[in-house]
């Protein structure tokens, strides 16, 4: 697995993650064990994550903003996120943590945190939360951005919300349980986060304040597969 050694997919691996708000994104902090592999968690029979400190060798390269009237190139993916209700659609690829951090390397897309879930084609298929990973500026033009509303008004998902992840096999569709603002220090010990859940999808993110104010808080959205969907199928919320 490119580096990291694949847990069973039940099992909540990474031992933490802290979001570190930059300027133009995000960057996903994950501890992890010495010699490149996951942590597992400690202190508790459940699997699930466990806090650590913030990556010891320094903070990854962080993407910024272009120039103004710039156009980012969009990776290319046959797997791809959509919100129908925000006119989101973003390609989706994997991403392996490398040097203690989660740190997608674009601004147009989202990524699926390996070792966790991968995206499915049938709801049934799941074994693991998948989590979604993606950057977000404040501008309104990147990543996750339009999960905020402007000016730092909160989350533009509510309950009932549909998000569909589309793979070659097929489309699920997610209904949107809640959205939950975490600071910057409480989400690797928010462990209803990182609960190894299948069918379940998490979407992770900065929240962006407004006003160029920097972020202190995570943006995760917490959503449910529907046991209908399946190939070809997307689920009705």
């Amino acid at each position: 697995m490119r580096g990291l050694i694949r847990p069973g997919r039940r099992t909540a691996a990474i031992a933490a993650v802290a979001a570190l708000g930059i300027t133009g994104g995000t960057v996903l902090a994950v501890g992890l064990a010495d010699g490149g592999q996951p942590a597992t968690a400690t202190g508790s029979s459940d699997p699930v994550a466990a806090a650590t400190a913030a990556p010891p060798h320094g903070e990854p390269p962080q993407p910024t903003l272009p120039p103004e009237g710039t156009t980012l190139p969009t990776p290319s993916s046959d797997v791809h996120v959509t919100i129908p209700a925000l006119g989101l659609d973003l390609p989706v690829l994997p991403h392996t943590p490398r040097g203690g951090a989660i740190n997608p390397p674009t601004l147009t897309a989202a990524y699926w945190i390996q070792p966790y879930g991968d995206p499915v084609g049938m709801a049934g298929e799941a074994d693991n939360t998948l989590y979604l990973a993606a950057h977000s500026t404040g501008t309104g033009e990147y990543g996750f951005d339009p999960l905020m509303a402007p000016g730092g008004g909160g989350s533009t998902l509510g309950a009932g919300d549909v998000i569909e992840v589309s793979t070659p096999q097929g489309t699920v569709g997610y209904t949107v349980e809640r959205a939950e603002r975490y600071a910057k220090g409480e989400l690797a010990d928010a462990t209803e986060v990182w609960e190894a859940a299948p069918g379940r999808l998490v979407l992770i993110t900065c929240f962006q304040r407004g006003g160029g104010r920097a972020s202190t808080e995570n943006l995760v959205v917490f959503a449910e597969s529907s046991a209908e969907s399946s190939a070809g199928t997307v689920a009705e919320s």
